[in-house]
Parts: C-alpha cells; structure tokens; sequence
C-alpha cells in the first residue's frame, strides 16, 4: 500500500472530499475545471494541491465581506493590523537586544586585544 505525507490513498480521497464539500458550487465547478479529480493517485495529489490553493484566496476578511458582514471585516482587519503591529514591536526589541549584546561582545574583545 502507498502512504503519502502519512496518508493512505483512501485517506487523501476522504479529506479531499470533505475539503470539497465545504466549498460553494461555484468554487467547486471552477476547481473541476482546473482538473479537480478524486480518483488516481495523481489526480488525488494535483487534487489537494487546487484545494489548499483554494482555501488559501479565501481569507477570513473575505468571507465576512461574502456575507455581508461588513462591520465584521472590518473588525478582522484592525484586528490583523493590531496584530501586526504587536509582531513588529516584538521584532524591534529583539533587535535591540542582539545589538546590544552584539555591542557588548564587540567592546569585551576590543578590550582583551590590542589593536595592530
């Protein structure tokens, strides 16, 4: 028996179908015509491959925009930035304490050798 990634080829088939059946019709007509088939070890792999390319467009602001939820995607996209922002202030301390470590290094062995 084939085992890919951990999965079984019975395996691949059942999550790709039920990956596939939480898709809206239109997403699954538009994933058969870009070769979507469930049937053939290649088929199932190029398969799971369009649904995970597939999932991927739909963000969670995108969602709430299809469903009209427009305070919500809102919400999601401050929600991101504060996030975001929260990342990106954790980067800078880091940063400052490498350099400062860095630094410390540098002057500890500028100390110890004499400069030529």
């Amino acid at each position: 028996m084939n085992i890919v990634d951990g999965l079984s080829y019975r395996d691949w088939q059942k999550r790709n179908t039920e990956s596939f059946s939480k898709l809206e019709r239109a997403k699954q007509k538009e994933l058969r015509s870009k070769g979507y088939r469930n049937i053939g070890w290649n088929h199932v792999q190029k398969s799971w491959s369009l649904l995970q390319t597939s999932f991927q467009e739909l963000s969670l602001f995108d969602h709430k925009l299809r469903k009209g939820d427009l305070s919500g995607a809102i919400k999601h996209s401050i929600l991101e930035a504060e996030q975001a922002q929260d990342i990106a202030s954790e980067a800078l301390e880091t940063l400052d304490k490498n350099y400062k470590n860095v630094k410390q290094l540098a002057n500890k062995a500028l100390a110890k050798y004499q400069l030529l």
